[in-house]
């Protein structure tokens, strides 16, 4: 976990953001790779009365994360994902923020 600390106008303000993961590799297949991951991509701990839009309104911005890494041949994979973010711009009043897509890789 890190921590950044500003000096605005003689004040401090502190963030702090992490992210944790786990893989499962091989998971139905070999070369397949599923991925959870939680992250909390900024978390404003001090100061946030010193952001424009107030840092938010107390909450603390969430993310869940889900992907699935799948190889269909040597050349061809897909990698569905979903994404859940809670608390948007660090305000508890937003509504969850529900993302979904599927991708293809090619590789040459």
């Amino acid at each position: 976990m890190a921590i950044l600390s500003l000096k605005p106008i003689d004040e401090a303000v502190n963030t702090q953001s992490f992210q944790v993961g786990l893989g499962f590799p091989d998971l139905g297949k070999p070369g397949a790779l599923r991925v959870l991951t939680f992250v909390v991509p900024i978390d404003i701990v001090k100061g946030r009365k010193y952001f424009v839009s107030d840092g938010g309104d107390g909450g603390t911005m969430l993310e869940l994360e889900a992907s699935y890494y799948y190889p269909l041949t040597d050349n061809l994979a897909i990698a569905p994902a979903f994404y859940v973010i809670f608390n948007p711009n660090n305000f508890d009043r937003n509504p969850g923020i529900y993302v979904g897509n599927l991708r293809t890789q090619f590789n040459f």
